[in-house]
């Protein structure tokens, strides 16, 4: 699929956000990916494969059935159809293309699928990335007779579709790979220790797909801007630190805040520090704060199979209420669940119902509450 194909740093679909911004960084894998991006995963796994059996509505499959429809329109019966493959660009990289249509008289039809939700896809004339693809594909020893390459982005949740209106050809090699170069180029002059962001350009519908986004000078800019803006009396001072930090020896109500304050730093400091810390450290050993080790913690359990666990547990003298006393239950899930299964309109009712049929039947109990310390709100006039 898609998504299990890794691409090279500074691939072609990344050429677009670093022409607008060199700092930007794709974002680190691990975290669940968006649900549009989801969606745009078993869709390509569908195009590419020609099975439909993991898409999971009939929205998916029409999507599907669009990119299909005018993949049809470009096919003659003696063309050749390469689905998903594999494809290097200039300066050691590559990507991966997901179609060729090459036709008997020279011309190519390059496709790339965009399951987007609204229009992020630069026009074909101008798009690095399909000028990046096409670079490989004109030196690609396993397309000798391609002469003519028409790009084309197809948009299926949009119906739409951007394409180049003259194909490129092999004598618009020389400039393709200069624009290209020119991109990396001033891209890589980021990576550079001295650099300080003098050719950042901060744009939203880059910085929010951008993994450096949180360490960004320019954005620190900006930010810096607005907190001056709000308050700029105090934004940028030092806090203040009382003369006694031993916080059962301070009696002031006014060094306490301070203390409060001083708290909520250090904790945001320290989890940045272990943070940080352990990216570097898993980046490469040399990196391992001196006198630590990375010991890998083993992952949480989760239940599979609710039945097979009950199953065991009786077989081992545990009652279905041992279970629920050892568990600890997420109640938003419990609830997210409820919501899902709801009829539009309905979810609140739903969820607001389900409490209250716990409540009658004193199935459960909320503990007492209990204090802590927040930020005293100003009256509302």
């Amino acid at each position: 699929m898609s998504n299990e194909r890794p691409h090279a740093e500074r691939s072609a679909s990344q050429q677009g956000a670093l022409a607008m911004c060199p700092g930007y960084r794709p974002q680190p894998s691990g975290k669940r990916a968006h649900w549009v991006t989801e969606q745009g995963t078993r869709g390509h796994a569908a195009l590419e494969s020609g099975d439909s059996g993991e898409l999971e509505s009939g929205f998916e499959e029409r999507m599907v059935a669009i990119c299909e429809h005018y993949a049809s329109q470009l096919t003659e019966l003696d063309s050749s159809v390469i689905n998903e493959f594999k494809v290097n660009t200039i300066e050691g990289r590559w990507g991966y293309c997901d179609r060729l249509i090459v036709c008997h008289d020279g011309t190519a039809h390059l496709l790339d699928w965009k399951f987007v939700r609204a229009k992020e896809v630069p026009d074909a004339e101008i798009n690095l990335q399909g000028k990046d693809y096409v670079i490989g594909i004109f030196e690609d020893w396993r397309f000798p007779g391609v002469e003519r390459i028409h790009v084309h982005f197809v948009m299926p949740r949009l119906n739409a579709v951007t394409r180049t209106s003259e194909p490129f050809t092999r004598a618009d090699v020389p400039r393709l790979k200069l624009e290209i170069f020119s991109n990396l180029a001033r891209a890589r002059a980021t990576d550079t220790k001295r650099y300080r962001g003098a050719s950042l350009n901060p744009s939203y519908d880059v910085c929010r797909y951008c993994g450096a986004a949180g360490r960004c000078v320019a954005l620190r800019r900006i930010a810096d801007q607005l907190g001056r803006a709000y308050d700029p009396e105090g934004y940028g001072q030092r806090p203040a630190v009382p003369q006694q930090t031993h916080a059962s020896e301070v009696k002031d109500p006014v060094q306490r805040a301070q203390l409060q304050e001083l708290a909520g730093l250090m904790e945001t400091w320290a989890a940045s520090v272990r943070h940080h810390n352990l990216t570097a450290a898993l980046e490469s050993a040399d990196n391992v704060p001196a006198g630590y080790v990375i010991d890998w913690t083993k992952g949480r359990r989760r239940v599979t199979s609710p039945e097979g666990l009950l199953l065991a547990a009786q077989e081992f003298g545990i009652s279905a209420q041992d279970l629920i006393d050892a568990a600890t239950l997420s109640w938003t899930k419990v609830e997210d669940t409820l919501k899902s299964r709801a009829a539009r309109g309905e979810k609140a009712q739903v969820v607001a119902a389900f409490g209250q049929r716990l409540v009658d039947l004193d199935a459960v109990e909320r503990p007492e509450p209990t204090p802590k310390l927040v930020r005293a709100r100003p009256a509302k006039i």
